[in-house]
């Protein structure tokens, strides 16, 4: 169950979202929303913040788009009246919680151990390229700061969107060129000298094993600028600020690059993958993930095939405009991913939706699960809110323990929204009135109640 958490990190004021949403936004009498049709059970969730505080809009990524809704027993505080049973005192108590948590500020989800990249893009190569052709015209166009760290042309910029340009107009090249960051995980392992040759990540391991590749020196594959971030991380280590990091750094980079490479470690490669998938909007470049079960020192790693490959899908000349993970033999979509097997080389897997591309004698191309190109510029959405709760339903669960959770959640400000992973299509216990009521109470407390479903494949198909 990957992309759990990554893709439910609050609230969103992205236009995307609301479209997507917009039909379901004002139906303030439904508490229980489904994530139906998701590409396991948990991969099509995002929640991203506003400034504007709490967004009831919830997103998916299923494609048809399919949202369930269930009317519980109770409604919305704001549509709630004393009916006279002597209940008010008890929904007053629920109304003066849900106006505290409305006002809660978002926590700040913390700062990334590693440094930003920041601009990566060298005009070496230009001014190579200029003094051989005594171009007076490139010459012009090179940069004067002393670091010579700074882009060919120099659009308008913006805080909120990145102008797209042309690549390569100016500076005479002819290759693609791909950017590969490299977070660390099992990939960079190598022979580590001062743990007695211990297989661990080592810096700057990566940048020498590619720069014995064969491969890349082929006239077909692109034109490679590798970035180690420092400390190199589990990819159980990384979270929000991290995904954050990743997502700046492509936007620094944007206009620089054909397309982007991100390396990393497989345990919450779904996750990451599925978030940058919503942070980066309208996006028009690929961006693909990949990693390696066994280490890029080993004989026999998957290691080399997994990079050759997401090169190739980063720089083909009809790309694939999205977030997306390669590994072993087949190109899938991000937010449709999920970790299938901790010991095999085929380790990822898009339930709910075939791949892509898949890769043998020839790469075969689903070309109608395309998505149509960006009809915008860039925008890069970093806010994100982890006030959420994840739960998956066991029998016997005891109720009491989640309206405890709910209740001090709400109380402290510290919950926001609660996912359910639910049997089947998205069955609950029926006759069990502590449940239905505790969902209400949520709902009361202006927290957000999603339902999905356990099943690997298939839909959450409410009021089966």
């Amino acid at each position: 169950m990957q992309s759990l958490v990554a893709n439910a990190f609050a609230f969103s004021k992205c236009s995307c979202y609301k479209r997507v949403c917009s039909s379901i936004a004002t139906r303030r009498h439904h508490s229980l929303l489904s994530v139906a049709n998701s590409p396991s059970p948990w991969t099509g969730l995002i929640l991203l913040s506003s400034t504007r505080g709490v967004c009831p809009r919830p997103v998916t990524t299923a494609l048809p788009l399919y949202i369930g809704l269930l009317r519980v027993k109770g409604r919305m505080t704001s549509t709630t009246k004393d009916d006279g049973s002597g209940g008010s005192s008890k929904r007053n108590g629920n109304d003066t919680i849900a106006r505290a948590l409305t006002k809660s500020k978002c926590p700040n989800p913390g700062q990334s151990l590693q440094t930003p990249a920041g601009l990566l893009f060298q005009n070496d190569s230009i001014a190579d390229l200029a003094r051989q052709r005594e171009s007076y015209e490139l010459e012009q166009l090179l940069p004067k700061d002393p670091d010579n760290f700074t882009e060919v042309v120099k659009p308008p910029t913006s805080e909120f969107f990145i102008p797209q340009v042309k690549l390569h107009d100016a500076d005479g090249s002819t290759r693609k060129r791909v950017l590969v960051l490299c977070t660390g995980g099992t990939l960079t392992m190598a022979p580590n000298p001062e743990k007695d040759g211990a297989l661990s990540p080592v810096p700057g391991a990566l940048t020498d094993y590619l720069k014995s590749m064969v491969e890349l020196t082929n006239d077909k594959m692109p034109d490679v600028v590798v970035h180690e971030y420092s400390p190199l991380l589990d990819s159980s280590d990384m979270g929000p600020p991290d995904w954050a990091l990743l997502a700046n750094d492509i936007k620094a980079n944007y206009l620089h690059f054909d397309g982007f490479v991100v390396l990393m470690g497989t345990d919450t490669m779904a996750f990451t993958a599925t978030a940058l998938s919503f942070m980066l909007e309208n996006l028009s470049k690929p961006v693909v993930f990949t990693g390696s079960q066994i280490p890029i020192a080993q004989p026999h790693s998957d290691a080399r095939r997994n990079l050759v490959m997401a090169l190739i899908f980063a720089s083909r000349d009809v790309p694939i405009n999205e977030v997306t993970i390669f590994f072993h033999d087949r190109l899938i979509r991000a937010c449709r991913s999920s970790k299938v097997n901790t010991g095999a080389l085929k380790a990822f897997d898009s339930p709910n939706i075939p791949p892509l591309a898949t890769v043998g004698i020839t790469i075969n191309e689903n070309h109608h699960l395309f998505l149509p190109p960006a009809r915008g510029v860039l925008r890069v959405h970093d806010k994100m809110d982890t006030r959420l709760l994840a739960l998956r339903l066991v029998p016997g669960f005891d109720d009491q323990i989640l309206r405890h959770m709910i209740k001090a959640g709400a109380e402290s400000g510290s919950l926001r929204a609660l996912v359910l992973q639910l049997y089947g299509t998205g069955n609950a216990p029926s006759v069990k009135k502590d449940l239905v009521t505790c969902l209400e109470e949520a709902t009361e407390l202006g927290i957000l109640v999603i339902a999905a479903t356990q099943c690997h494949r298939g839909s959450v198909m409410m009021g089966t």
